[in-house]
């Protein structure tokens, strides 16, 4: 607009021009001109911040969440963003100066957001801006086109539909499309006169470990590369520290292209018509904090580049709610290496045991996992808690409910002194018997004493699968055949009544054997 005085137009002011200008070099959009000069029904909006859905960890990307097998997924959040400078101006005169103004030099917006998951695989999203706070320079002449900051409204309602094609703890890809609703208020810089319809295709990766987290989201308005006015080309990284069970610190630099309406007397991009290119880079930095189901969240940075909302600062606080309505983990076929009922696939410490409120990892001050931090004596070894503290912690190799540094016979169990079986020992690869196997009164039943010493040989050898077979020995010399064949069988029952496999012993038959005598001999 020009009186034969001055002439107001809506050129950006780009703090950091020089680290714009090194980006570009180094081949992002090499064309991009120092300022932008556009007209007020261009988009020259400072609602550009696109938040990630509400179950995202980070603020602008999208990242790794709660996974299920059952039920749904939802979140929701409320997220406050302070803009300092987001939308500035000149005023040129009629000898051709130009007097810096900021149409918008306070900007507090709210959005208000959801995330929906019916499936696993699905996600459905949707956010609203509002801003409740802007004051500009009140230049009657800027206020006389309507340019004035200082007006509150609500911005484009923004809905997503999104797919999870791979979908693990380490590694998840996300694919789908956002839609834009034209409902912004142009006198807060919300929506432009053109008021049109956007779609942004999005694509996502993310995942995480025991201690790190990342997440990268690219945005795609297709109609960007005819030149649209206001359409973008986005893409946000962010890698996250977690700081314990509570915390989480991030960083998440992001960088945006719009297409712009120019004056036509300019020079313009090839192949984009009457429009040019701006361009933002803000790497935020964010430290969040959860108890539950919730989540708050700080983060703060600065902006560079030309492109109209793009701040000079901007900070933000959110407040998040999560749930899920059954966490993964207990999904069937998956396999569960680390027997802790968190299946593998879903497992962030497959190899290690822990509780699934921590995704199957155990506590880093719990070395190996056995859930016992202080008082562990065995912190590298999993075991179970003891009264003793010299065996709490520890592992019981032979099952016998005495841990191994109290166990005598760690690797033969026992309920005898010190945890060793009462009648059989293992010596090398042979059983020492005391006393020796016999069968009572010379007949066909084994003795007492003999029935549990050959359930201590059992119980020994289920726990030593290094010895992977015996034979048991049974003196015939001087037996009638019917005697031998009595014996014989009430060895055999025995085993079968404690389930021992059966291809792991035979029974040899030896008559070079006193009558009834028995040995129980590893062979491999």
């Amino acid at each position: 607009m020009t009186d034969g005085r001055f002439l107001v137009v809506t050129r950006v002011f780009a703090p950091g021009r020089s680290a714009l200008r090194l980006a570009m070099a180094l081949g992002l959009l090499t064309t991009a001109p120092d300022a932008l000069a556009q007209v007020y029904d261009s988009a020259a909006r400072i609602d550009q911040l696109q938040p990630a859905s509400a179950g995202s960890p980070f603020p602008r990307a999208e990242g790794p969440r709660p996974m299920f097998e059952q039920g749904a997924g939802v979140a929701t959040r409320i997220l406050g963003e302070y803009m300092l400078d987001p939308l500035k101006a000149a005023v040129v005169g009629g000898d051709g100066t130009e007097t810096p103004i900021s149409l918008v030099r306070h900007a507090a917006l709210v959005h208000v957001g959801g995330h929906y998951s019916p499936r696993r695989w699905l996600n459905l999203e949707f956010n609203i801006p509002f801003a409740v706070y802007e004051q500009g320079d009140a230049s009657a002449a800027v206020k006389g086109e309507g340019l004035a900051g200082g007006t509150t409204g609500v911005g484009d309602v923004r809905v997503g539909v999104h797919a999870l094609p791979l979908q693990t703890r380490k590694l998840s890809v996300q694919l789908g499309a956002r839609f834009w609703g034209p409902t912004g208020t142009e006198a807060a810089y919300l929506q432009s006169s053109r008021r049109l319809f956007r779609t942004e295709l999005v694509a996502a990766a993310m995942g995480e470990t025991e201690s790190f987290l990342y997440g990268c989201t690219l945005g795609l308005a297709p109609m960007w590369f005819a030149g649209r006015d206001g359409d973008r080309l986005a893409a946000t990284c962010a890698a996250g520290v977690k700081l314990g069970d509570v915390a989480q610190l991030a960083l998440e630099p992001h960088f945006a292209a719009f297409a712009y309406r120019t004056h036509p007397d300019q020079a313009t991009l090839a192949g984009l018509g009457d429009t040019r290119i701006a361009v933002a880079f803000e790497p935020l930095a964010s430290l969040s904090f959860k108890a539950g189901d919730f989540a708050l969240a700080l983060a703060g940075g600065a902006g560079l580049g030309d492109a109209p909302g793009t701040a000079a600062a901007r900070g933000m606080l959110s407040l998040t709610y999560a749930t899920v309505g059954h966490a993964s983990g207990r999904a069937t076929g998956d396999g569960d290496r680390d027997l802790d009922g968190t299946s593998d696939t879903y497992d962030a410490c497959p190899d290690e045991a822990g509780p699934e409120e921590r995704r199957g990892c155990p506590d880093k001050r719990d070395e190996d996992g056995d859930g016992i931090v202080a008082g562990d004596a065995c912190p590298t070894q999993p075991g179970s808690r003891s009264d003793d503290p010299k065996a709490s912690g520890c592992p019981d190799r032979d099952n016998d409910r005495i841990a191994d540094p109290i166990d005598r016979c760690p690797t033969e169990p026992g309920d005898g002194a010190g945890g060793c079986p009462r009648f059989a020992r293992l010596d090398g690869k042979t059983f020492r018997v005391t006393p020796p196997l016999a069968f009572a009164n010379g007949l066909e039943k084994l003795a007492p004493n003999g029935v549990a010493a050959l359930i201590e040989i059992v119980r020994t050898l289920r726990v030593n699968l290094n010895l992977r077979h015996v034979a048991i020995k049974l003196g015939t010399r001087g037996a009638t055949a019917r005697l031998t064949d009595a014996r014989a069988g009430a060895i055999l029952a025995i085993l079968n009544e404690q389930n021992f496999e059966s291809n792991r012993y035979e029974l040899v038959l030896d008559d070079a054997r006193a009558n009834g005598a028995i040995e129980v001999v590893g062979t491999r």
